[in-house]
This record gives C-alpha cells, sequence and structure tokens, in this order.
C-alpha cells in the first residue's frame, strides 16, 4: 500500500512539475529576455552612435500587428534594447529622427510619454530629437509651434526639464559634450557641436516638413502665422548661413526626418518634397527648395560625412546628386541613410540603428540593425496581436552589400557600386527589416527613390 501512494506521490510532482514548467513557457513566449549585444569593434579609431524614428506610440494598445502603430509591448521592449545595446557598445550619442507620438487619439500624452522615456535610458549620452511630420501639438504635418511667437507651444512643454531641456538632452554627458547650440524654437531646427575626444561634429538638423509636398496625403498646415513660402525662406537662408559658415577642413553630418527625392512607399512616386515651393538663395536665384539644398551641399560637399533621415519606416538609402541625371558617379555628393521605425504600420519590423564611424574625421563605416520579429500570436483569431520579440544577432550594411573592406566609408562603398540594379537588389533584403512580406520584399515601388536629382 506504501508502494502504491508513493507512486502516485511521484506521479502528482511529475505532473505538477510538467503543468508549471508549461506555464514558465508560455510566460516566457510573452515576457520580455535580455539578449546579449555584440560588442562594440575593438578598433580604437571607431565609436559608435544609435539612432531611432517612428515609434507612433499609442500606449492604450498592448500586442500590436503589421499596419499597426506601435504599442506598449513593442515600445517597452524597445526601451529595453537600447539599454542593452548601450550597455555594450557605449555610445557617443543617440539621435531620433521624428514622429513620437500615433496619429490621430491622444496625441500629447503619447508624445510626453516617449520624450519621459528617453529620459530613463540607462546610458551616459547626448539624446539628440528633431521633429517628424506628427510632432506637433496639433497633429499631423502642422507647423512646429502651436500660436504665434512669442507666446507660441511646442510639444516640449510636455515634458520640460529646464536643468535638462529639449533638443538636445544630457548636455553634460562625460560620452559627448555639447556646444554653440544654435536652436530655432519657433521651427524647430538647429545646430551644434558634438565634442567627442578631441574632434569635433558639426550637426546640422532640419524640419523638412517645412520643405514637403502639399496635397493628398503629405501637406504642411502653419498654424503659428507663418506661411510654408516664409518658414521654408527662414530655414534655408538659416541652412545656407550656417554650412557656408563652417570650415572647409569641418565635419558636418546632417539629419532631418522626411528626405528629398521621391516617395518610395507607394503615392506613385511623387516628390517627398513640394516642388512647386521655390526659396531665394543667398545669390538672389529663386529656385526650387530640392534644387537649392542640392546645390548647397554639392558646394559644400568636402564637408559632409553623412546624411541620416527616416520617415518611411524602412531600411533603405538615396543617392544625393546634383544633376539631372546620375550618369557621373563623380556627381555623388552624399548618401541618404533611413532608420527604420519602430512602428509596423507599413508592414516593417520594428527596428533601429548603431552607427560606426571614425572618430578622427567622423566618416560613416557601418551600420548595424537591431529589429524584432513576430514569435507567434497571443490569440490565434486575431491578426493584430503578435508577439515581437528582438533577436540577438543585428544585420549590418557591410554584410547585406558584400563589401569586404572594413575600414572603408558607407559613401566610398555606394560610390563603388555603380549598377544602381544591384544597389536595390541588396537594399530589398533589408528593406522592411528582414520582414517576410512579400509587398514590401519585393519593393517593386521602392526603384525610383535611390537617386535624388534636381525637380
Amino acid at each position: 500500500m506504501k508502494s502504491f501512494y508513493y507512486i502516485l506521490l511521484c506521479l502528482f510532482l511529475v505532473l505538477s512539475f510538467s503543468c508549471k514548467n508549461d506555464k514558465q513557457v508560455e510566460a516566457n513566449s510573452l515576457t520580455d529576455t535580455v539578449e546579449e549585444d555584440e560588442t562594440t569593434p575593438s578598433d580604437p579609431l571607431t565609436a559608435n552612435f544609435l539612432t531611432l524614428s517612428d515609434v507612433h506610440l499609442d500606449d492604450s494598445l498592448g500586442m500590436v500587428g503589421y499596419g499597426s502603430v506601435s504599442g506598449d509591448s513593442i515600445w517597452k521592449r524597445t526601451i529595453r534594447k537600447i539599454d542593452s545595446v548601450s550597455k555594450h557598445e557605449k555610445p557617443r550619442f543617440m539621435v531620433y529622427l521624428g514622429d513620437l507620438p500615433n496619429y490621430y487619439s491622444n496625441i500629447t500624452h503619447n508624445i510626453g510619454e516617449v520624450l519621459k522615456d528617453f529620459r530613463d535610458l540607462d546610458g551616459d549620452f547626448p539624446i539628440l530629437y528633431l521633429p517628424g511630420n506628427n510632432d506637433t501639438m496639433k497633429g499631423d504635418y502642422h507647423s512646429f509651434q502651436d500660436g504665434v511667437s512669442p507666446n507660441g507651444t511646442t510639444i516640449f512643454s510636455l515634458d520640460d526639464v529646464p536643468t535638462n531641456p529639449w533638443p538636445i538632452i544630457n548636455r553634460n554627458s562625460k560620452t559627448t559634450t555639447i556646444s554653440n547650440l544654435d536652436f530655432n524654437k519657433e521651427f524647430g531646427y538647429y545646430s551644434v557641436d558634438l565634442n567627442v575626444d578631441k574632434e569635433v561634429l558639426k550637426v546640422v538638423a532640419l524640419n523638412s516638413v517645412i520643405f514637403c509636398r502639399k496635397g493628398r496625403h503629405n501637406h504642411y498646415r502653419p498654424n503659428d502665422g507663418v506661411s510654408q513660402d516664409s518658414a521654408a525662406q527662414n530655414q534655408f537662408s538659416w541652412l545656407e548661413k550656417t554650412i557656408d559658415g563652417f570650415d572647409t577642413t569641418d565635419n558636418v553630418l546632417l539629419m532631418m526626418h522626411i528626405p528629398p527625392g521621391r516617395d518610395g512607399h507607394g503615392f506613385n512616386g511623387d516628390n517627398m518634397w513640394n516642388d512647386n515651393l521655390y526659396v531665394t538663395d543667398k545669390n538672389g536665384n529663386s529656385v526650387k527648395v530640392q534644387n537649392g539644398f542640392l546645390d548647397l551641399l554639392k558646394n559644400n560637399q568636402p564637408k559632409i560625412r553623412g546624411m541620416l533621415t527616416s520617415h518611411t519606416h524602412l531600411d533603405g538609402l538615396r543617392r544625393i546628386y546634383a544633376a539631372d541625371d546620375n550618369t557621373d558617379p563623380n556627381k555623388l555628393i552624399t548618401v541618404s541613410i533611413s532608420t527604420p521605425g519602430i512602428s509596423l504600420n507599413h508592414n516593417n519590423n520594428p527596428g533601429f540603428k548603431s552607427f560606426e564611424f571614425n572618430i578622427t574625421d567622423f566618416e560613416l563605416i557601418n551600420f548595424k540593425t537591431y529589429y524584432a520579429e513576430p514569435t507567434a500570436k497571443t490569440n490565434p483569431e486575431s491578426y493584430n496581436n503578435f508577439n515581437f520579440k528582438y533577436i540577438s544577432k543585428p544585420y549590418t550594411f557591410k554584410d547585406t552589400y558584400k563589401i569586404t573592406d572594413p575600414s572603408t566609408s558607407i559613401f566610398t562603398d555606394i560610390k563603388g557600386l555603380k549598377d544602381a540594379s544591384s544597389i536595390n537588389g541588396y537594399m530589398k533584403q533589408i528593406l522592411g527589416v528582414y520582414t517576410k512580406d512579400p509587398n514590401v520584399t519585393s519593393g517593386f515601388y521602392y526603384d525610383h527613390a535611390l537617386d535624388v536629382l534636381y525637380q
């Protein structure tokens, strides 16, 4: 009899352990784990910085799926992943390239939540913000300031810490110090010096929403008493004066939310910037804003180290020319590199980037894209309830584009790949941030967006 009860007890313990283990597996599938990230390259001549964009947070949502803005689950996982990556890579700074909230409901709340979450990141490095088309008190494509100066308000009032203010927080970081901030509070653009070790990087952060096209989807809505024409002229004149004022030996990094060129994600390949918007350059010539921008870059090409953009939610790039066509590779000015979105509403996987740069001349050498994939549906009957998790190994530019020299710049690498079809072929492998959605991976609508030329 004792043997019988002993067998029953053993069977009960085995079943209990099995059930407990099954529940733990189920719980682990829904909770986050911190993966081991690759460490920073040991080369003492290189360092890293992080870029993030297009969160489009709606923290009232939990799990989400393709075609959706970010819910609370993927955003919290992204914050944890950034902390994990920064612990290993020790980035010198981080850039947020715009679009904080979802599109329609509770906008100001979600803007404030994302800005506050940036303050809570563990790393000791400056975080630079620039405006996206959703980052206004009024909503999509409104002017940065709500109301007429000097009493107008901006989104920074939603996370107002006078001792550590936006658009750049953690300015007294031991990693990188900030100096010479020239910030236009009304329109949201600025220039600033990042002092990295003994070298200086000149960052120019534009509010390219001011330049975007009118009609259909993209359109600029002034709510600060300033027309698009006037706002564009103000920013362009400032940009000319700023970049022309840098020394020829300075290192300049441009960044903006909406890139120039054509829309690579539908909308008939329309121009991203308004091709009916004219500005007057310093010589008194009236030029389309994109053409004037390209001419300005051409005249200052030796200073330009790269261009960071976002807005498309995809992991693409653009070749920037001051030309009517791209037949002459010597006319290539720089390469615009897009940071994908955390939001999934372009059917992309969530992702952010870590750029490797040369510590002496700030040439961009490589990037890693950290990304999340769906592991399972939490509800098999629902399309939206995916459990997205960040995988441990990112993909890199050098590996994707078959570049064997680890020390060359991304600009040199792309300039060497003269065949546009080859570049597009490489890009389509990662365009959707490794999504398996055929509408993104086919990339049939992105070929025309590779080259930025005169309008």
